[in-house]
């Protein structure tokens, strides 16, 4: 995102060295400051709405052509985004914290120590429901394998 500010500047900065503004140069500096406006608020937006409670549906789990659907959650804790980039996992009572970012389409969470961090790839956000990926490391040796696992949440209303 700074690259993308500063590449911009830098344009804006040279054109007015050398004086060469014209209508067309001029609706080509409004549609880049357009998109970068529209870039920051995309990502406040998935910031707003990723806040709440989310609880998991569903997982699928895929390895080299298996698929699998998981769909009984009792162990599953509930995920609670909160402002600061907080994120309380709790189930039965128990409370584990954790921070949390977006960056680009992806969620990565973990300790703030930056140990044991995981990260997701977002495929859908919006006010009902999250679904993201993860890739996985495979199980056995050799090439052209695929393992991931998807996990479906829905919002729960509060």
């Amino acid at each position: 995102m700074s690259l993308l500010v500063w590449l911009t500047n830098r344009y804006l900065i040279r054109l007015l060295l050398y004086g060469c503004f014209k209508k067309k140069m001029i609706v080509k500096i409004s549609l880049a400051g357009i998109v970068i406006l529209l870039i920051q608020c995309t990502q406040a937006d998935k910031n707003s709405l990723l806040l709440g409670t989310w609880k998991t549906d569903s997982v699928y789990t895929f390895y080299n052509g298996f698929g699998f659907t998981k769909y009984d959650f009792e162990e599953e804790p509930l995920h609670h985004y909160q402002v600061n980039d907080r994120l309380v996992m709790t189930r039965e009572g128990e409370s584990r914290f954790f921070s949390y970012r977006i960056q680009n389409d992806s969620l990565v969470y973990g300790k703030s120590d930056k140990e044991g961090s995981e990260k997701f790839r977002i495929l859908k956000l919006d006010a009902y429901q999250l679904i993201v990926r993860k890739d996985l490391d495979p199980i056995f040796p050799g090439k052209n394998q695929q393992r991931y696992v998807i996990r479906y949440f829905s919002r729960m209303k509060e």
